[in-house]
């Protein structure tokens, strides 16, 4: 095997290596100022050798060095991806470039001859994730003329986000847009119709459902371990724990506590049993308050049933006059979302949710703790920045909306290819839920699941076959063909795909 040419998008994840021999290096006696370029280019060599003799690495470049396209990067490269991060401000990216395991390049995503010194002409899929959504199209175009397989632009303004433009994109080599406002829009949906649960997710067109609940003291399951939990007939299926900052893939002696998110797996006519074992009630939702008048908030509008009762908040006067004049039904004020009497005059206590929209994590925060000071019943938030996400869950905030793991997850359905995109990313993106089909001669076709011995580090979770979606148990047999719905926890992606492809 050779390797004829070293680029930006070949070293990715081979970086770190030639670094730490070379530390180790100078520790065994050879001054690190004289390694030449040769060396580092013999521990390039040596480690794609090791490298791709295991699992073959997807070249994945990313336009963007923003929030979202670093935060991308980051999630990619924990999955072993060789990763190329382009972007335009300079000391940005040496600072990632120090800490990161990806490349970072300085140069524009217009530019061709960038695009080829990144390794274009051999990628698997270029992402654009740009501010412009103009640039974002283009480079697009661009990147797919120069070789790279499958194109992804996001897209901020709806005016790109008909059916029309989708297949027109498509026709111009963009094979995914992504309008993050508008799939946290629907998350949205989701829990003022689900709002017992913290995440729910519609598996195959709704055949399977996974959804993850707060477990509360007077659930049945509460303090329990797994393998004394009556279950059977089999009606759901333990997929796994959120307990603080780490998820767990549970076995049958892990006990489910108080304040554990648990993830569960269930046929849709079954899922309201999982709100008395997890000590859950839904709320019947008439009034819902809205603070924040942005896109994310007009796209829950359009998507919002007309027999609710709505009031949107917002300092800023001319959104209050689109949303009022859009919406004849809702109620638009024009008032800061911390104004306490605005709140009260406008009817919080009668309030059923409570949706905290702003452009600001922390506004949104302390909106919703005012919101519970008066008795509502439900919050969400929008919290873009990752950090404050277990502070707002300790706060019983009830659904954390963050678009950069919406984000991800879109993206991560490309990485895997699947013939179904049901890639979902869950809070603080400590896991993934995938659907992906059982290839003939996958480690995992034809052999019951209790024979499997599956890693640690994912589980399945359900099983589609021929349109109907059941739950697995250990004697089920997977066949060629099935949707195999997977929960896996970062840096098992090429796990997954091994078992499965």
């Amino acid at each position: 095997m050779t390797f004829s040419v070293l680029n930006y998008a070949n070293i990715a994840n081979i970086k770190h290596t030639a670094k730490l021999t070379a530390h180790f290096c100078h520790h065994i006696s050879y001054n690190y100022a004289q390694l030449t370029e040769e060396f580092i280019t013999f521990v390039y060599h040596i480690t794609v050798i090791y490298i791709y003799s295991k699992v073959r690495l997807m070249k994945i470049i990313i336009a963007g060095d923003g929030d979202t396209g670093t935060h991308i990067a980051g999630a990619l490269s924990v999955e072993g991806q060789d990763i190329v991060l382009m972007g335009l401000d300079k000391d940005h990216l040496a600072r990632l470039d120090a800490v990161c395991n990806y490349i970072t390049y300085e140069g524009s995503p217009m530019s061709r001859a960038n695009l080829m010194e990144c390794g274009a002409d051999s990628a698997d899929i270029f992402v654009a994730v740009m501010p412009d959504d103009t640039i974002n199209l283009v480079a697009c175009q661009i990147a797919k003329d120069c070789g790279v397989k499958r194109c992804v632009a996001r897209i901020d303004s709806p005016d790109f986000d008909s059916e029309a433009d989708r297949q027109l994109f498509a026709r111009l080599g963009i094979d995914l847009t992504v309008y993050p406002e508008r799939l946290a829009a629907l998350d949205i949906i989701r829990y003022i119709e689900h709002n017992w649960v913290n995440e729910w997710f519609d598996i195959h067109g709704g055949k399977l459902n996974i959804i993850g609940v707060r477990m509360q003291s007077g659930g049945s399951m509460c303090g329990k371990r797994l393998r004394e939990i009556p279950n059977n007939p089999r009606l759901f299926h333990v997929v796994a724990i959120k307990r603080g900052e780490s998820m767990i893939i549970p076995r049958g002696d892990d006990m489910l506590l108080e304040g554990d998110t648990v993830y569960f797996s269930v046929m849709p006519a079954d899922s309201d049993i999982i709100a008395d074992l997890c000590g859950r009630s839904r709320s019947d939702i008439k009034h819902i308050m809205i603070t924040g008048a942005g896109r994310v908030t007009e796209n829950v509008l359009e998507l919002l049933p007309r027999h609710y009762d709505v009031t949107v908040i917002d300092p800023d006067r001319e959104r209050c006059a689109v949303i009022a004049s859009r919406f004849p039904k809702v109620v638009a004020v024009n008032a800061k979302a911390n104004d306490i009497t605005a709140l009260k005059d406008e009817g919080i206590a009668r309030c059923d949710i409570f949706l905290a929209l702003t452009g600001s994590s922390e506004t949104n925060i302390v909106s919703c703790m005012v919101a519970r000071e008066h008795g509502v019943r439900k919050t969400v938030a929008r919290i873009e920045e990752l950090q404050y996400v277990p502070e707002a869950e300790s706060l019983a905030i009830d659904k954390i909306i963050n678009k950069k793991l919406i984000n991800a997850g879109k993206i991560f359905s490309v990485l895997l290819d699947c013939e179904v995109s049901t890639v979902q990313c869950m809070s603080l993106g400590l896991a993934e839920i995938t659907e992906i089909v059982a290839a003939p001669d996958s480690k995992i076709t034809g052999r019951p699941i209790a024979d499997l011995a599956l890693p640690r580090e994912f589980t399945v979770g359900g099983i589609i076959r021929d349109g109907n979606g059941f739950l697995g148990e250990g004697r089920t047999v997977i066949e060629a063909g099935d949707h195999v719905v997977i929960f896996y926890v970062p840096g098992a992606l090429n796990k997954v795909s091994r078992y499965l492809r």
